[in-house]
């Protein structure tokens, strides 16, 4: 029989969540961005959006909730670190909170099962699922689509961080082995790679992005871009260690968009570069700050088909998406 107390808590719960949403969503925060003066000879992008990844719940109902068992409708980012986009649905990875988060159109947050991961990094979207990094406990973890983990890829890794993934195969940079993992379905992992300065070699890489069948990884402590083959074949790459614009002293993410250009995320100068597809700086974007366009440890981002482009602002808790500018429509500008 179900006691008074525990009939109790359960409606204050059913009605809390109806204010919240239900247990596994949360409401965020869409602003509209304004134009934060892109240099007029050089419109390559615009401000789209902003999304602020705060919980929306006052304190005391979050702490009854908390109470009551409701952790996930009381959940709000920590650290969001990396992002992807699964068709319109937005994927980010908290490794404070220890969850991976599906944001809809419509603000609404679904999030991973507890205990699911423990301290998820990064993230891509695959043919068989969604593949999470964990770097803390060097795993490597398949997820469904509604997150949860159907089983690990890889353990007892060095500190795994970046993935992508091509067809079937996994590219997974083990930041703390100096090399990228190549994980298959049928077959013993591969790897390429070891710690130096000669192409081909890195010094602490963290992310990856794939650039038709090559890849692009942000060799970071070597403070540069590799383009390597599948095979680790060393094709090229740019950059320096330095604080101008178009060097990288701490790169953390790394995409291409749909015009072919590579963007950069870098924590240290707080900022975003966009490269042409040879290495060639186009333009930064953003200083140290809240304001729009401003950053505060950029991380992850990710590009979208339709040209929008995801930069997770990492220590601001939010999202900026960017969109390219269709010079065309603008007079060829």
């Amino acid at each position: 029989m179900i006691s008074a107390a525990n009939a109790l808590r359960g409606t204050l719960f059913a009605l809390l969540l109806l204010a919240a949403g239900c247990t596994n969503y949360r409401a965020l925060e869409f602003r509209p961005a304004g134009e934060p003066g892109w240099p007029a000879d050089n419109p390559r992008v615009r401000l789209q959006s902003v999304i602020e990844l705060h919980g929306r719940l006052e304190r005391n109902a979050a702490r009854l909730l908390s109470r009551l068992g409701g952790d996930e409708a009381t959940f709000a980012f920590r650290r969001p670190y990396a992002v992807a986009w699964d068709g319109e649905d937005l994927l980010v990875t908290d490794p404070d909170a220890g969850r991976v988060a599906r944001i809809d159109q419509r603000g609404r947050i679904h999030l991973s099962p507890e205990r699911a991961l423990a301290h998820p990094i990064g993230l891509a979207v695959c043919r068989s699922g969604i593949v999470v990094t964990d770097a803390v406990e060097g795993k490597v973890a398949l997820l469904d689509r509604e997150l949860r983990r159907v089983r690990w890829l890889a353990e007892d890794l060095h500190r795994p961080t970046g993935v992508a993934c091509s067809g079937e195969r996994v590219f997974v940079v083990e930041t703390g082995a100096h090399r990228v993992l190549v994980l298959t379905p049928d077959g013993e992992p591969q790897s390429f790679g070891e710690r130096g300065t000669a192409s081909g070699d890195f010094n602490f890489p963290t992310s990856i992005a794939l650039d038709g069948e090559a890849l692009l990884i942000g060799d970071t402590l070597n403070f540069r871009i590799q383009r390597l083959a599948a095979n680790g074949e060393a094709l090229g790459g740019f950059g320096q260690l330095g604080d101008s614009p178009g060097e990288m002293p701490r790169t953390k993410g790394i995409t291409i968009d749909s015009a072919g250009q590579i963007w950069v995320t870098d924590a240290h100068l707080d900022r975003v570069t966009l490269y042409a597809a040879d290495g060639k700086l186009l333009i930064s974007l953003g200083t140290r700050g809240e304001g729009l366009a401003q950053f505060s440890f950029p991380a992850g981002v990710a590009a979208h088909p339709d040209g929008r482009v995801a930069v997770v602002d990492s220590f601001n808790r939010r999202l900026q998406v960017f969109q390219l500018v269709d010079r065309g429509a603008e007079g060829g500008a």
